[in-house]
This record gives structure tokens, sequence and C-alpha cells, in this order.
């Protein structure tokens, strides 16, 4: 997977079955569900992207930091940034730019951050009132164009994607997970268990294993590594997860 990147992945998911279910998500809270297609996340992805690349005018080798609960606006997010040639870091400090729910930014320090977005987690990505001195995600990206076919991968593999971890390393890091996993070529994963975003080995080779189970590229990433898809669980009811995994068809539980 050397010349892979998770932009690849998810270009290469979305040419083989745009229509099917990628992303499914449950809040057993609230009893929300949402689901898109690879194409309707594609629109998302690319509405992000140009948000960053036009309305922000960001640059390859510029950071994120991203920080949200699991959650379906997840993957647009990560992913725009990730076709926009952004690194994504997990400390505010060192990122130019901030998506985040708003408990999330009421904790962070934000003094580094020229752009800061407040995600809201209603359903069908309402928007919310943001904290001050925040913008609201849903509203900014919403008027963006959605014309996947004019979107274009800024960086190459070797450019870092997720706290110093190359892109390359981190598709790598996406199989090896799949594989841990026990998710099979077009498995469909259902994901019970909290993330924190952080690559946690580390930048370069050292990453490795520890990476390769973590939150993001294990919920996202790994799905996209198999060709697969994913149902995230928010706030979940252990008793329903069963019914869930048939209901969703699911092939491996997390």
């Amino acid at each position: 997977m050397a010349d892979l990147t998770p932009e690849a992945l998810f270009s290469a998911r979305l040419a083989a079955d745009p229509g099917a279910p990628l992303v499914t998500f449950y809040d057993d809270e609230t009893g929300e569900r949402a689901e898109l297609s690879a194409k309707s996340l594609g629109n998302w992805v690319a509405k992000t992207h140009y948000l960053l690349l036009d309305e922000l005018a960001l640059a390859p080798g510029d950071r994120a930091c991203v920080r949200l609960p699991v959650h379906w606006l997840a993957a647009p997010i990560l992913l725009g940034c990730w076709f926009a040639g952004l690194e994504i870091v997990t400390a505010p400090e060192q990122a130019g730019v901030v998506f985040a729910d708003a408990d999330s930014l009421a904790v962070l320090d934000l003094a580094a951050a020229e752009d800061v977005f407040s995600v809201s987690l209603l359903s069908m990505a309402r928007p919310s009132t943001p904290p001050a001195g925040a913008s609201d995600y849903a509203t900014s990206v919403r008027p963006m164009p959605d014309s996947w076919a004019t979107v274009r991968a800024q960086a190459g593999p070797e450019v870092p994607a997720l706290d110093g971890l190359s892109r390359a390393r981190l598709a790598a890091a996406a199989a090896e997970s799949a594989q841990r996993l026990g998710l099979a070529q077009g498995g469909r994963l259902l994901w019970t268990t909290d993330w924190s975003g952080e690559s946690a080995g580390g930048a370069g080779d050292r990453a490795g294993a520890s990476a390769a189970e973590n939150g993001w590229t294990a919920a996202l990433v790994a799905p996209l590594a198999v060709g697969g898809s994913v149902v995230l669980v928010r706030h979940p009811d252990e008793s329903r997860t069963a019914a869930k995994a048939q209901a969703e068809h699911a092939t491996v539980v997390h």
C-alpha cells in the first residue's frame, strides 16, 4: 500500500459502488439514525475541501485540529481536510483551523487558530448557534460546491496526514487494522467504542500497530481499505447491539 492514501481509498470506494451505504450513524440516546452513500458522503467531502481551499485559502502543509465524538460528520471533515492536503493534528495550538463540537471548543486552547468551526451534532446536520469566535460548520459548508468531479487530492503519499503519520503509512495502518479486526473485503464494521482521534504511535515508522488499532484509523479508514462500510454508534445501548448488527448486516462488531 506504499502508494495508497486515505484519499485514494475513498475515491476507489466511491467509484466501485457510489450508491451503497458507506457511513451509517446511530445515536442510541436520541434515537437518531442517518445513512450516507459513498456519493452523498462525497458531496460533503467536496464541500469541505472547497471550504478549506477556496474560502480559507489553505494549502498542503497547513494543519487542522479535529475534535469530535463518534459521529458521521467526522468522516467528511477528515476526508475533506486530507483531500485539501492538510495534516490533522490533535493539538489545537499546532493548527490554523479547528473543527470541534461545542463541548470540546469550551476546553481547547484556540489562541493559534485563525478559523474555528463549531460542528453542530443536531440531527440532519442542522446548524446551531456557535460559541463566540467560531463559525457554524454546517452553515459555512453548505454554500460550497459539491461537484465531486472537480475534486483533486492536493498531497502525495509521503505528506503527513495524522499527527506526523504520512498518508501512505496511514493507509497501510488502516489495512493492518482491518486485518486485526477480522474485516474482510467488502465487510461492514459496527463501531460501538469511543475514539481519541490520535495517531497513538506517533510519527513515522514508529506508529505501526498502535496507530492501526486507534480510533479514526480503525473506524473510518479501515473500512475504506477493504472497500467496505461502517456503522457508527454514539452512546451505545449494549442491549441493542446484537439486533443492530443483524439489521445492518454487520460482519464485525467492535
